[in-house]
């Protein structure tokens, strides 16, 4: 834990030797630092004066405080890097105009140049907080259990697996709320399933039951079908239906 935020400070005295670095900030974990551990990634952003950003982007060496072994540009703005020992980073290079855009969290400031304008660092489109409809859920998770059940029985393991363990899960765990005590976390904006084993303690044994792999493809969705039965009312049709091939 301590190492990574070593390197992060190491690699915001470096840039600063950059002079079209205007700043390091750091996001997720590397902002909220109090949830950081062992297998937390470094994620950041590096802002940079207008028209730089593809020396930056194109010649890693201002990164390589310690050499790289793994480098992939999955966007047109950033990559996925590991360092020798281990340290896995994903970042993004954008320009000040370039963060009046931008979609991001609150982050933490390692490095800014004199004269920086903090304003540009202020999220202005964070995400809202999803409202969820439990009827759209109930319905829309219970349909792609009735449609993976059936593919599971022509045979079709992996399309079947896709659509109960897939797609009616993220919509059932959204219904945990309506059912379960909700203990106080940092919740992602961007993903609902992260942490959630420790927002919703009570609901491990059926987070489990739910995503028992492609060769039980039944009894995931036995489980979930068991949990909107019980706390909610799917339609009873569509449920036998769904039994019926159990």
């Amino acid at each position: 834990m301590q190492k990574i935020i070593h390197r992060i400070k190491h690699l915001a005295l470096r840039v600063s030797l950059y002079p079209d670095v205007l700043c390091l900030l750091g996001l997720g974990s590397m902002a909220e630092t109090n949830r950081l551990d062992d297998y937390s990634d470094m994620d950041f952003f590096l802002i940079v004066k207008d028209d730089t950003k593809e020396a930056f982007i194109r010649d890693l060496s201002w990164l390589e405080v310690v050499p790289l072994t793994f480098q992939f540009q999955n966007t047109k703005d950033g990559y996925k890097v590991l360092f020798e020992d281990g340290i896995f980073a994903e970042f993004a290079v954008f320009t000040e105009t370039e963060m009046l855009t931008a979609h991001f969290t609150k982050g933490r400031i390692y490095y800014q140049k004199e004269g920086f304008d903090l304003s540009i660092v202020e999220p202005r489109y964070a995400p809202k907080t999803k409202t969820v409809d439990p009827e759209f859920n109930v319905c829309e998770a219970l349909t792609n259990i009735y449609i993976g059940l059936k593919r599971h029985c022509r045979g079709e393991i992996s399309s079947a697996t896709t659509f109960i363990q897939s797609y009616a899960y993220p919509l059932i765990i959204e219904l945990m709320q309506f059912v379960y005590p909700e203990h106080s976390i940092l919740e992602d904006p961007y993903v609902y399933e992260r942490r959630i084993e420790t927002r919703f303690p009570d609901a491990n044994f059926l987070l489990n039951s739910m995503r028992q792999g492609a060769l039980k493809n039944q009894a995931s969705a036995k489980a979930m079908l068991d949990f909107l039965k019980e706390y909610f009312h799917p339609n009873p049709h569509l449920v036998a239906q769904c039994e019926s091939m159990l």
